[in-house]
């Protein structure tokens, strides 16, 4: 939203004012770009689901994984740079705009790394709350079942 709406933090003139005109973007480029690339860092996170954090674990071990990943890396960078007319995009992006799209889709690696931590904290604490419910539980049992022998010895 932030690229989206303040494109003077890129440097670039608004996207709409320059699609009124009849050329193609480089303020949607940057973003189109940046949104692939988060995908594709994306994809190296969901390789792991139950919160490990060591992402890049075995991955040179699945080479389909990393064929498509090498394949889509490159269809990107044609695309961005050749394909103004047919992908509606700018005639190619600058050097410092290509660096801002990879970081911010290489930003999903350390959001990822946050939400393992906050995976794994709660799953710790789901389970120490299920162990507090059990020991409680159990200890009602216990007492009902002594209370109801001990109204039958009676």
């Amino acid at each position: 939203m932030i690229m989206l709406f303040m494109p003077d933090l890129l440097g670039v003139r608004p996207g709409h004012i320059v699609e009124d005109e009849g050329d193609n973007s480089v303020h949607y480029t940057i973003i189109f770009n940046s949104f692939v690339w988060m995908q594709l860092f994306n994809e190296v996170n969901c390789r792991n689901l139950k919160g490990e954090f060591n992402v890049f674990a075995g991955i040179l071990n699945n080479t389909l994984f990393c064929s498509i990943l090498l394949i889509t890396s490159v269809l990107q960078v044609l695309i961005v740079q050749f394909g103004s007319v047919a992908f509606h995009v700018s005639d190619g992006l600058e050097l410092k705009y290509w660096a801002v799209s990879i970081v911010l889709g290489a930003l999903s690696l350390p959001v990822q790394q946050i939400i393992n931590v906050l995976y794994t904290a709660g799953l710790e604490y789901k389970g120490s709350r299920m162990k507090r419910r059990l020991k409680r539980e159990g200890a009602l049992s216990t007492r009902h079942a002594s209370n109801s022998l001990s109204s039958k010895q009676e």
